[in-house]
């Protein structure tokens, strides 16, 4: 498009003089995986600090994209050179079960719970599934050896994090259901005083979250730390404690177990249906907060509040086949 020469540019300030030269009145410059730069050089955020002072001008947009959460947020930090450069920054979230189940029109809306149950909004895993024969399409892309999924969570653990093996046994942990502080402390053999630190961190790689009963402020003691990742969470429930019996042929799927882990992840499904009824005034009020409630041994699914208008809605979340009779008992 630029009709640029053949040539070998000799590094990015050299290609940016020549984009310079040939660019339109208006040119959106992409570099996709930015992070693997910045793991490769790191001299890169100065580099482009140069580049962004002296070359680029209002003709040019440029988009820096990376995968690697904690390089790419660190280009944010005020010691970095391009600290005070950017212009917006976009954070790309896991899509919507509702996005998912459009990517899946045409398939019943049970495999479709089951597929983002396990992977998430994801595309590069969701469309693994091709929603034909739901059981047999997860054995294959979850539990065979060449798979992409089967070590997928810990090559991204290696890349983003340093002590992997501590926040490896932190996640087994929580899938285990392990989710007080004490508790998935405790399991991981790791002093409580120190488990903030490594909370924090899963946190900002949205690999987890941090709930406290609806009804309590943010820095209420009660908080419990779930995973977020929906493949994370499915891959540390099934697919690490047995990869011994994938490997040797023995593997057998414990289907009602994952049936079990289906009815928490519809839980997710399920705020996400009332949120978009909130939207459109389909509920009996509009709530301005939503969550778990839990008191010692007693807990609420869903519980919708609006706090001004002293209003809640309390939901209960059940994924079963219930007969005539359960279903008005019900």
């Amino acid at each position: 498009m630029l009709g640029l020469p053949d040539v070998e540019v000799g590094g990015f300030r050299r290609a940016f003089e020549l984009i310079k030269l040939k660019a339109p009145r208006r040119l959106v410059v992409v570099i996709d995986e930015f992070s693997y730069l910045l793991l490769a050089d790191k001299n890169t955020p100065a580099v482009f600090q140069a580049i962004i002072d002296e070359k680029l001008d209002d003709r040019f947009f440029l988009i820096l994209g990376g995968s690697l959460l904690g390089l790419m947020e660190g280009l944010m930090g005020y010691t970095n050179p391009l600290y005070g450069r950017r212009t917006a920054q976009l954070k790309l979230k896991p899509l919507g079960f509702f996005h998912v189940a459009e990517y899946f029109r045409d398939k019943p809306v049970e495999t479709v719970v089951k597929i983002y149950s396990v992977t998430g909004g994801v595309p590069m895993y969701f469309r693994l599934f091709r929603g034909d024969d739901f059981g047999r399409e997860l054995l294959e892309t979850a539990f065979s050896s060449t798979s992409i999924l089967y070590e997928e969570p810990e090559f991204i653990l290696r890349e983003e994090l340093r002590e992997v093996h501590r926040y490896y046994i932190i996640l087994e942990a929580m899938a285990s259901g392990k989710h007080r502080l004490s508790e998935i402390a405790h399991w991981a053999g790791i002093e409580a005083k120190d488990m903030p630190k490594y909370l924090r961190t899963l946190i900002s790689l949205d690999l987890v979250r941090r709930e406290v009963p609806v009804t309590e402020s943010e820095r209420s003691r009660k908080a419990r730390y779930y995973l977020k990742d929906r493949f994370f969470e499915f891959w540390f429930r099934f697919v690490k404690p047995n990869r011994g019996r994938v490997e040797i042929g023995t593997f057998e799927m414990d289907w009602e177990a994952f049936n079990t882990y289906v009815g928490k992840a519809f839980e997710e499904i399920s705020r996400q249906f009332l949120l978009e009824l909130n939207k459109t005034n389909g509920l009996p009020f509009r709530f301005t907060k939503i969550g778990r409630w839990w008191h010692k041994k007693e807990e609420v699914d869903l519980v919708a509040l609006n706090e001004r208008e002293k209003k809640a809605l309390f939901i209960e979340v059940k994924w079963k086949e219930l007969g005539k009779g359960k279903r008005r008992e019900f």
